[in-house]
Formats: structure tokens, sequence, C-alpha cells
């Protein structure tokens, strides 16, 4: 999938993402459920490779 975005656009969803990300952080580190950690962590690798291509 190919998603335009002009530059403000691309600042919006950076930063969208980038409070989400905050948010994953914190819900990983109040998981006790060790089944949900891997999927937590491996959601958390996509964001930052999403916002480091938005950079």
């Amino acid at each position: 999938m190919v998603l335009e975005l002009n530059e403000q656009e691309k600042e919006i969803l950076k930063h969208a993402l980038e409070v989400y990300l905050g948010d994953l952080r914190e819900e990983i580190v109040k998981t006790e459920a060790h089944t949900w950690k891997r999927p937590l962590h491996e959601e958390e690798e996509v964001i930052k490779k999403i916002i480091a291509a938005l950079s």
C-alpha cells in the first residue's frame, strides 16, 4: 500500500504515532501477562519503523 501525504499530514501523523508510542510503552510496562508482552513489543517496533520513515 502506498500512502501519499503532504508535509503537514506527515507531521501530524508522526506526532500522533509518537504520542501512541508513549502510551504503548506504558502499557508494556504495566502488562503482567507475558503472553501479551511479545505482541506489544512487536507493535512498538512497527510504530518505530513508521515514525522513522516519516522523518
